[in-house]
């Protein structure tokens, strides 16, 4: 739709469909981004080699947002704590990008307790607030699966600070299988 409109206002109205034509660009990229992830399934081949670390850390390489990654995890959580808390640090990131006009992001990642404690932090306007049909309040229900929890502090004026939570154990960060060892 926006490609359609800014071809019929580019001779009347050139700054404003160049700008349509940016998000146009931008939402076709998020698309695309999506449907890799669809196609290869819930849990993307770069968590799998990498863990969540890595596959974080490549995230934020890709993402236009600048991005600071800090983990301290000595082991990797259970495959569907590692899946869930990826996805919801991508949409975190997306909400941000999309809707916080923040120039910096941060994500933490740490494991104590019996819990990994993940925290997206930005330094845009502020105001978030899950609704019903947002995407936070989807967020809050996949973790809900596992007992977790996520804690919004977002006052107007920002920053915006998400915490994670999710109850689980770390594997030895032991790759080979125990008969290789031998």
């Amino acid at each position: 739709m926006n490609l359609a409109m800014a071809e019929q206002i580019v001779d009347t109205n050139p700054h404003t469909a160049k700008h349509m034509l940016a998000e146009a660009r931008e939402t076709t990229r998020q698309a695309l981004t999506e449907l890799r992830d669809l196609v290869r399934g819930i849990h993307p081949p770069v968590l799998v080699e990498r863990g969540l670390d890595g596959a974080v850390h490549a995230l934020a390489l890709t993402h236009h947002l600048p991005i600071t990654v800090t983990t301290n995890l000595r082991g990797r959580p259970a495959d569907p704590v590692e899946s869930a808390t990826y996805f919801a640090i991508a949409e975190l990131l997306t909400n941000t990008a999309k809707h916080a006009h923040a120039t910096h992001a941060w994500v933490h990642i740490n494991h104590g307790r019996q819990r990994l404690v993940t925290t997206i932090t930005d330094n845009g306007r502020g105001g978030a607030q899950p609704t019903p049909e947002s995407g936070l309040t989807g967020i809050a229900r996949r973790l809900d699966s596992f007992d977790g929890t996520m804690n919004i502090t977002s006052p107007h004026g920002g920053p915006t600070i998400v915490t994670l939570e999710i109850p689980c154990a770390l594997s030895s960060q032991k790759t080979l299988p125990s008969s290789a060892t031998a």
